[in-house]
């Protein structure tokens, strides 16, 4: 009985252990902004995606720049605001799949003098799987 107890107990811990951030989701949504930060310090650029049923708001870090080449004014305000013009706002439609960013793979860009983050502050942080035009 107490040699069953211990199987049982090592065959479940591995399962616990086991992050439902690990699950790979598929969506489609537009890039409608940037980091500021990310930009104004020249680090890789955190872009912003609202999903198309407009629920999700996500941010990346590691969206390839080969998907799009976006106009170098649509990063000129980033004082201000780290959205693309809002005639630009569904120009950029992408089709993904990805996972939510762990604690150990987020991007935590040194930025201590910048406040304009406040646009995409309540944004999920994901890693892009994959990504596509159509």
């Amino acid at each position: 009985m107490k040699y069953t107890l211990v199987l049982l107990f090592c065959l479940l811990l591995p399962n616990c252990e086991r992050n439902n951030n690990d699950k790979i989701s598929q969506n489609e949504g537009y890039i409608v902004g940037f980091d500021p930060c990310s930009y104004q310090h020249h680090y890789k650029i955190g872009y912003a995606i609202i999903t198309s049923d407009l629920k999700d708001t996500l941010m990346t870090y590691n969206l390839s720049d080969s998907i799009y080449s976006f106009p170098p004014e649509y990063f000129y305000n980033y004082f201000n605001t780290g959205y693309f013009p809002s005639a630009a706002r569904y120009e950029f439609k992408i089709y993904f799949s990805y996972t939510v960013a762990e604690e150990h793979e987020k991007v935590y860009n040194l930025c201590t003098t910048d406040i304009n983050m406040a646009d995409f502050k309540n944004a999920v942080q994901v890693i892009i799987k994959s990504v596509s035009k159509e």
